[in-house]
């Protein structure tokens, strides 16, 4: 089970600009403010052994060593702001080959409620071409991973769920059942405000409005029904609502797991809101 008051702060060490923590320190203050529950921060740093400073006549073990260290006394600074917040925080630094892998590998260790990463965009030409971390860790990681964007407000206080419309496959009735779980949660746990979006194909399979509101037990001016694609939808309703979070599932399969999942794939690049993914699994 994961750790309920456990968020994983993923650092990036290429610069001094951290949203991922300020969003993990805003995120653990405002639940300890909405229900009273105190939140810890795992803050995590990984470089790549391709980065590791080599000055001329020094030995690569003595190299990694002095750079580890350095690293490790630049995170603690960052953690001990943390911690001026009144917040828990511990740190982890690391040096891998693979240092998208050894991210998925920690957040597996730490078993947390979720892990937050900061987002740098791309186009979709550049994700297609090269593995980015996003992808990554959206792909191999199970815990819910929350992508900040830099540009993004840092208090939530507008959250926005995205759900199927006619699932026909139980996996998707669980991923709305779910998302709707979350979002409820969230909302509730930041004093925010909760709307859903679902994206229907034409005129004929237009959703009822108060069926809609009330599967989603909301006010019918909290739900948004958006003929087109999905991720179009989405994307439509953020804008338009202006929303802090967005919401979604990703729904794969365990013998494929290259496949980010569609929605997600073609999202990531299109709102600028915060992204939250809920990682589901298809075994059927």
């Amino acid at each position: 089970m994961s750790d309920a008051r456990k968020i994983f702060a993923i650092l990036d060490p290429t610069t001094m600009n951290q949203p991922s923590l300020v969003m993990s320190e805003t995120l653990a203050r405002d639940i300890a403010e909405a229900v009273g529950q105190q939140a810890s921060l795992h803050v995590y740093c990984c470089i790549a052994d391709d980065d590791v400073r080599m000055p001329r006549g020094m030995d690569p073990e003595t190299a990694r060593r002095e750079e580890q260290d350095r690293i490790e006394h630049w995170v603690e600074r960052l953690a001990s702001y943390s911690r001026s917040l009144g917040l828990e925080a511990d740190t982890e630094v690391e040096i891998q080959a693979d240092w998208r892998a050894a991210i998925v590998a920690a957040i597996e260790r730490q078993d947390c409620l979720l892990a937050v990463k900061n987002m740098t965009p791309r186009s979709r030409l550049q994700r297609l071409i090269r593995d980015t971390s996003d992808w990554r860790l959206l792909r191999d990681s199970r815990c819910p991973m929350l992508l900040v964007k830099a540009y993004a407000r840092r208090h939530v206080k507008k959250v926005l769920v995205a759900i199927k419309h006619r699932p026909e496959r139980k996996i998707y009735r669980e991923a709305n059942d779910r998302l709707l779980a979350a979002g409820r949660r969230i909302a509730e746990s930041l004093g925010a405000d909760l709307h859903v979006v679902t994206a229907y194909r034409d005129n004929d399979d237009y959703p009822d409005r108060q069926r809609f509101a009330d599967r989603c037990g909301l006010p019918r001016n909290k739900v948004t029904a958006i003929m087109g694609s999905a991720h179009e939808a989405i994307a439509t309703a953020a804008r338009d609502l202006k929303a802090d979070l967005v919401v979604i599932a990703r729904v794969s399969r365990p013998e494929d797991k290259s496949q980010l999942g569609n929605t997600a794939e073609k999202i990531i690049d299109e709102v600028d809101a915060n992204l939250l993914v809920l990682p589901m699994t298809d075994t059927a």
